[in-house]
């Protein structure tokens, strides 16, 4: 399954084929959560129109939770409410597998599919006021930001030539991502009267290995979830991308080249498999819960060129200690003098986590 090739992303609608059976719902009430919680194994329920809310969206959400038999297939297209999909949206709800969104939804979090493992598409219509698809990928209205994928996507994903970025989290949930790569187009020019090819190619990315980067290598943009093993990052990268590996479950070892100098913010969060990460001599800032959750790491330690150690950088890891190749001058907020030069007292801050690891640790100037 991947996205289409072309320029211009496609705005299509629709839902997965339908298996069994369909309940048409035409208003949305309270009454459609009923009816969801009642559906047969293998039913389909489509809401067709009329006002919602948060609250009534949590109501239905409830009720697919609760119903194990049946899969559900949501038309939410004709709805008639401008609200945001918030973080609990449809979280939890394992037999979701296709959902057209409300075309007046105004923002839609990626939190909100968190454990979606089977939806397989995430639609807008072409009435959407602020979102797009192509092949169950949902992007914004111009097609240039890539918003949220399916959880449940299977395989390497395919990006248009349209999308210039990618939105925090937007593949946080896809540990069956297996690589991506990027779209082509061929076009014909004229060039001392013969008619030539020419490959257009995507400005602002590239893929290697499957990994997302910028176009000039400076920037890990986003790693696959399904890829597994050891990486090595080429040694162009400078900066590892916010939350680029998070939730990379089969990560077992990241090689991180000299040329590193920031890891942003959450970039290797709830990577569960990663057991060790040596940091390069030349790298400046480890961002805010860079290593969180991260729940087979060992001990770390932080070269003597680094000037900022975000909060939580490795909060309910495994680590037991952090080690500090230079303990001297480390403020709190760039005003409070810290002591860091007790290994074990440092150890033992971090197995029972104290102020030292909820606080931003900045290297005073001398």
């Amino acid at each position: 399954m991947t996205a289409q090739q072309n320029d211009a992303l496609p705005m299509d609608s629709g839902t997965q084929e339908e298996r069994i059976s369909v309940t048409r719902h035409e208003v949305f009430s309270y009454d459609s959560a009923d009816v969801a919680l009642r559906l047969p194994k293998g039913a389909h329920l489509l809401v067709i129109s009329g006002p919602m809310d948060t609250y009534m969206l949590g109501h239905l959400r409830d009720a697919m939770i609760a119903n194990r038999k049946a899969t559900f297939s949501l038309d939410l297209s004709a709805v008639s409410a401008f609200f945001d999909m918030d973080k609990e949206a449809f979280n939890g709800c394992k037999n979701l597998i296709s959902i057209i969104i409300p075309d007046g939804a105004m923002r839609v979090r990626w939190q909100c599919f968190s454990g979606c493992e089977n939806l397989i598409a995430i639609n807008a219509t072409e009435n959407c006021d602020a979102f797009a698809s192509s092949a169950g990928i949902l992007y914004d209205k111009t097609g240039s930001e890539v918003v949220v994928c399916p959880p449940g996507w299977d395989g390497a994903v395919e990006l248009p030539l349209s999308v210039s970025s990618v939105r925090s989290g937007a593949f946080a949930n896809c540990s069956k991502v297996t690589a991506f790569s990027l779209a082509t187009r061929t076009e014909e020019y004229q060039q001392d009267g013969k008619i030539l090819e020419r490959v257009i190619e995507n400005e602002y990315f590239s893929v290697r290995d499957g990994i997302l980067y910028s176009k000039d290598m400076k920037r890990l943009v986003q790693f696959p979830g399904g890829k597994s093993g050891r990486v090595t990052i080429p040694n162009t990268v400078e900066v590892i991308g916010r939350e680029s590996f998070a939730y990379g479950g089969r990560v077992t070892a990241v090689e991180i080249p000299e040329s590193v100098r920031t890891i942003e913010k959450m970039a290797f969060g709830y990577c569960s498999a990663l057991q060790s990460v040596i940091f390069p001599a030349g790298i400046i800032s480890i961002g805010k819960q860079a290593f969180v959750w991260c729940t087979s790491l060992g001990a770390v330690t932080i070269p003597a060129s680094v000037t900022y150690l975000g909060s939580r950088a490795f909060f309910k890891s495994s680590v037991t200690a952090v080690a500090f190749e230079d303990a001297d001058g480390w403020t709190f907020g760039k005003k409070i003098l810290v002591d860091l030069t007790n290994p074990s007292e440092n150890a033992e801050k971090f197995r029972h986590p104290g102020k030292y690891w909820f606080l931003d640790l900045y290297k005073a100037e001398r």
